[in-house]
């Protein structure tokens, strides 16, 4: 039950609700029907919820400040559209995105693996 509350909460907040008016409602809610017992469940399921969705979320990292924008705009033609890239300091060239289940990944380090792949096979 607790899981219906939260996924019924963040259609809501999707939705454009306010988030006190959110959580006003839902307390008021829990008291009327005797279920505030359920408040730390709800609120567990909800964060789950969102760093599922977190995760989900599409992402670019690029190796520098400087490639920031040209990741951006190529993973954008990719088909993987973010609103911002962050800096991976791992990443010696290039860049990585990734949405959903699909990651892009344009590093130096990948060109230099499917260049050995390549090569031995």
């Amino acid at each position: 039950m607790e899981k219906e509350y939260a996924i019924a909460l963040s259609r809501q907040h999707a939705a454009g609700t306010d988030e006190k008016a959110l959580v006003d409602g839902l307390v008021a809610h829990l008291k009327a029907a005797g279920r505030m017992k359920l408040l730390p469940g709800i609120l567990r399921e909800l964060r789950a919820l969102m760093a599922q969705r977190a995760k989900l979320a599409p992402s670019v990292e690029a190796a520098s400040e400087g490639e920031k924008a040209p990741a951006l705009a190529a993973a954008r033609a990719a088909g993987i559209d973010a609103s911002e890239a962050t800096v991976n300091p791992s990443l010696i060239r290039g860049w990585r995105a990734r949405a959903g289940g699909t990651l892009v990944d344009r590093s130096a380090k990948q060109a230099l693996v499917d260049l050995y792949q390549r090569i031995t096979n």
